[in-house]
């Protein structure tokens, strides 16, 4: 199956096209080569770091975890788990928010994973690795205090499409296929790899060849592989029992557009679960790579499953994140 050259495309021809695409990964390459490693040193030491956690089996494959604990945890500690970005292909540990501050200093167990770059094996292998990240997690939760039964997920761009794949996947059974997961934050997911170029914002990136990270993800063109694309598209997988969602997206975001999130929303939506869309005024892709969000919380115009007629507006906070986990993995008043 071979698809027609989206408008977008004819209007701008496809040299200059193919130009805008290696502009716009350009950029967000730039910004990810800002993220900072993980340091060497946890102080001050509320925090302890394992590092270097082997999981997985596939083949060329030497995935790793690194944990960041509390130490003044007396009861077995919920677990959140970030999922880097990097167009399925350029991910690492380290990329994204500082991890000891957001949230293991405030009590979570984090981890910080891999999965395979899809320059290595294509899709399904991703979600693979992530349900093998998330089956090692269980088998060290006495070792290291863990709740397996209160995990959450949060990713940024392929990471928030990979954690909200794992978090919809479902045994034949119609049990979930990864057992304790109960609430994801996503920031920037891509939701629907069959409506990318539709959903692009003017300037944005087409999937007009192979620098589309979808192409990559999919090995080739996501018209031509629809089984695979559909599969692949969180939007696409929502059914009446996924966890609670709060999706983060820069309303500039040329990389991913924001229809992307609307349209995973409204999907949430209309199937009766809990969803909450924030989109970002003037962010573009990356907004969650550097400490900027923190420094200079951003106004977003806010969407929720709660009152799905209403349009409101909050500032994006670690604060506001922090609380959505809390609800949904804690036994506290939140919950009351």
């Amino acid at each position: 199956m071979t698809s027609e050259p989206p408008q977008q495309t004819q209007a701008l021809g496809l040299t200059a096209v193919t130009a805008n695409n290696a502009a716009v990964m350009g950029r967000f390459m730039e910004g990810l080569s800002r993220a900072p490693l993980p340091s060497e040193r946890v102080d001050p030491t509320p925090v302890r770091v394992v590092r270097d956690i082997a999981y997985g089996a596939a083949p060329g494959a030497d995935l790793r975890m690194d944990l960041y604990l509390p130490t003044f945890a007396t009861a077995p500690t919920p677990v959140i788990v970030w999922l880097p970005g990097g167009g399925w292909r350029h991910q690492r540990r380290g990329y994204g928010p500082r991890l000891t501050r957001l949230f293991a200093e405030r009590g979570y167990a984090m981890a910080d994973i891999e999965y395979r770059s899809s320059e290595v094996a294509v899709w399904p292998a991703q979600r693979h690795d992530v349900q093998a990240a998330l089956g090692r997690l269980h088998d060290l939760a006495d070792t290291h205090g863990l709740d397996p039964a209160s995990i959450g997920l949060w990713g940024s761009s392929s990471g928030a499409h990979l954690a909200l794949l794992t978090a919809f996947a479902t045994d034949a059974d119609g049990s979930p296929a990864v057992p304790g997961v109960r609430a994801v934050v996503a920031g920037y997911p891509p939701s629907d790899l069959l409506r990318l170029t539709e959903d692009a914002l003017p300037g944005g990136m087409l999937g007009v060849d192979p620098s589309d990270p979808a192409w990559g993800l999919l090995g080739g063109p996501p018209a031509d592989r629809a089984a695979a694309a559909v599969e692949a598209s969180p939007a696409r997988q929502v059914h009446p029992r996924v966890p609670p969602v709060l999706l983060l997206h820069g309303d500039a975001d040329l990389l991913i557009g924001p229809g992307q999130s609307r349209r995973l929303h409204d999907t949430l939506v209309a199937a009766g679960t809990e969803s909450h869309l924030l989109l970002v005024h003037g962010a573009d892709h990356g907004l969650l790579n550097t400490g900027a969000w923190e420094l200079n919380p951003m106004t977003a115009t806010v969407r929720s499953s709660r009152f799905p007629d209403a349009v409101g507006s909050v500032r994006l906070t670690p604060q506001l994140v922090e609380r959505f986990f809390d609800r949904h993995l804690r036994n506290d008043p939140w919950n009351t």
